[in-house]
């Protein structure tokens, strides 16, 4: 089994968006404990190289209680918000006019994920260059995954630490969906949660989907961004 977690809570609206927030450090923390918990083994752990990612492994392991290496692997990081957000608006390569922008909105959580959901519908389109094009970013989030699932062994459990984009990406590719999909599965990942992929001997198949079950005893740890 693979488990594909993403990372906790990072710095939503701040200028450095790769961190943990107090409160994502306390998601990846009670994500340990519940894998402690469940006697969940794991043979392999990887990460993204993204400093939330590898707090996120940190803060899960110490609950885990075991000192246990990883390894980094770029193929799990999350794509460029701020460049999907440049390419759609120009104006939005400062995050002041962002926050200008959205303070003259009626609601502006709500106008503020409209701009991002229509930022990545631009970038699936691919009617611009970026840096990261979709089709490649779905491509390396699903070799990674591939390079992964034949490196275990029967029996052996691996562990993913990454963002909502390549398990999202992952879950097109999966299921047999449209791409459009993915900016609806990406927005219902809970930060910490858990999505588990099956290898078996007919290939990749998904068996969980968002597991955040370690968070539902309060609904104040529950985020989205």
């Amino acid at each position: 089994m693979i488990y594909l977690i993403r990372h906790g809570q990072a710095g939503f609206l701040k200028e450095n968006y790769d961190q943990l927030s107090e409160l994502g450090a306390r998601q990846a923390q009670l994500l340990g404990k519940a894998l402690k918990e469940r006697n969940q083994s794991v043979s392999k752990i990887i990460s993204g190289s993204l400093i939330r990612h590898r707090k996120s492994v940190d803060h899960s392991l110490e609950s885990y209680g075991q000192k246990l290496s990883f390894t980094l692997d770029d193929r799990w990081n999350e794509y460029d918000h701020m460049e999907l957000l440049a390419k759609y608006n120009p104006k939005f390569t400062d995050h002041s006019v962002i926050g200008d922008h959205l303070m003259k909105e009626e609601n502006p959580m709500r106008s503020l994920q409209q701009i991002l959901n229509n930022s990545i519908s631009d970038w699936i389109k691919g009617e611009k260059e970026y840096v990261l094009e979709w089709q490649l970013f779905k491509e390396n989030s699903w070799k990674a995954l591939k390079e992964l699932a034949d490196q275990l062994k029967s029996g052996e459990n691996a562990w993913v630490f990454t963002s909502g984009g390549p398990i999202s990406a992952i879950l097109i590719q999966l299921l047999s969906l449209k791409d459009e999909q993915f900016i609806d599965l990406q927005g219902r990942l809970v930060n910490s949660s858990v999505t588990k992929v099956l290898v078996g001997k007919n290939g990749l198949s998904l068996s969980t989907y968002n597991d955040y079950s370690h968070l539902d005893h309060n609904r104040n740890l529950i985020t989205y961004r």
